[in-house]
């Protein structure tokens, strides 16, 4: 897994991350998220991570038969212990830098060219030059992704939202803030650091 990819992915998230709106937005996933598995769904974390995502994600990964190849497991049950587990991940640097390598590996597997077994049932994420796929992996990163089985994940649908605008820096967004196409900020991180 190309690291620099990774760092383009979430490179978005970390210039817009406050510590102060962290912090409150932890606090008000602590009071819902933890005790309902609802309530306001807040990104949280350097890499702005929402719980629902995550949580998502985890219930893919265990899945997909990644978690065996790598030796990761999730608790991925609907119980108070395992949803204040995952806020407490969230909360830590190392664990965000965790869930992003699960998110890249698993997105390699979902849009990939091979199923489960191996087999090839289409061309896949890997395949296509890598401006594409830190744009598709940026784009699912931002916007949420369809974890479908290894290998059958579709890339068109994918691709059909690579260039909307709606990542934004303001604190609380109006209809006049400007917005951004998340998936052009983090290629153009990309191109500076692959130099």
């Amino acid at each position: 897994m190309d690291p620099l990819i990774a760092e383009a992915v979430v490179w978005p998230e970390m210039e817009r991350y406050s510590r102060l709106q962290d912090a409150m937005e932890t606090a008000a996933n602590y009071g819902t998220y933890i005790t309902t598995g609802g309530g306001p769904d807040f990104s949280i974390g350097i890499f702005q991570m929402k719980p629902s995502f995550v949580e998502a994600m985890e219930k893919a990964w265990m899945r997909s038969g990644l978690a065996r190849k790598y030796e990761l497991w999730f608790d991925t049950d609907d119980t108070v212990t395992a949803r204040r587990i995952r806020i407490s991940r969230l909360q830590k640097e190392e664990w965000q830098v965790i869930y992003v390598g699960v998110f890249l590996r698993l997105l390699y597997a979902t849009y990939g060219s091979n199923n489960k077994k191996g087999e090839h049932t289409q061309e896949g994420l890997e395949t296509l030059p890598v401006y594409d796929q830190v744009r598709l992996a940026a784009t699912a990163y931002n916007r949420g992704v369809v974890w479908a089985a290894p290998g059958y994940g579709d890339l068109s649908a994918l691709c059909e939202h690579a260039d909307e605008k709606h990542f934004h820096y303001a604190l609380i967004p109006s209809k006049h803030t400007r917005r951004y196409c998340y998936a052009t900020l983090a290629l153009n991180h990309y191109k500076k650091i692959a130099r």
